[in-house]
């Protein structure tokens, strides 16, 4: 299995939780893992075949009565060793790819009124994303207070909670910047109009 791609190892990590179908999977990885990783079900079962093919994960049916069988997938001792293997190999850099960004770079040749309507919905997605981390938060402490893998799953909250609240400042940051560029834009186009209709008056 190739050690470039992450989605295996992301499933493999699920899988050492407890054993899971392949919509547990996707499930699980939406409210935890998904605030940083996301894995579409079209790379989720590829990957659950990949690793029940390598033998890192094994497959067993459940019979349901009057409902279709389901597929459970559980890692195996060579997939809890595959998975502890790629844990220490140092994590690909971080690519930063923002379309709001790039928009912003060149900015100077659209509406600064419309950029701010763009980075209004940042500081209020940020802000529901506090709210949300706030409930995991209390999820953890009260919850799985005994977890094994509960001081590892702060860390990774904490980091969601601290780029949240830097995009919020961020967000107010530019919001007054582009407001600014708003009010002069409409000053200096107030200012030509009002010259365009000096000069025809006088004419």
């Amino acid at each position: 299995m190739s050690r470039r791609r992450s989605t295996p190892y992301a499933i493999l990590g699920l899988l050492s939780l407890r054993p899971m179908s392949g919509y547990d999977v996707r499930k699980e990885s939406g409210e935890s893992v998904g605030h940083f990783w996301s894995e579409s079900y079209g790379q989720i079962y590829p990957a659950l075949a990949e690793l029940t093919s390598a033998g890192l994960a094994r497959r067993r049916v459940e019979r349901r009565s009057g409902k279709p069988d389901r597929h459970v997938y559980e890692i195996t001792e060579r997939g809890r060793e595959a998975l502890r293997e790629w844990l220490l190999v140092a994590p690909s850099a971080m690519p930063v790819r923002s379309e709001l960004l790039l928009k912003l770079f060149f900015g100077d040749e659209a509406s600064a009124e419309r950029q701010a309507e763009w980075v209004e919905q940042v500081l209020a997605d940020s802000t529901t994303q506090l709210e949300t981390y706030a409930r995991i938060g209390r999820e953890l402490k009260h919850e799985h207070p005994e977890e094994a893998h509960a001081a590892h799953w702060r860390i990774t909250l904490s980091y969601g909670v601290h780029r949240a609240e830097a995009q919020q400042r961020w967000a107010r940051e530019t919001l007054t910047t582009l407001r600014s560029l708003a009010r002069d834009a409409r000053a200096k186009s107030e200012g030509q109009r009002a010259k365009t209709s000096a000069r025809r008056r006088h004419a």
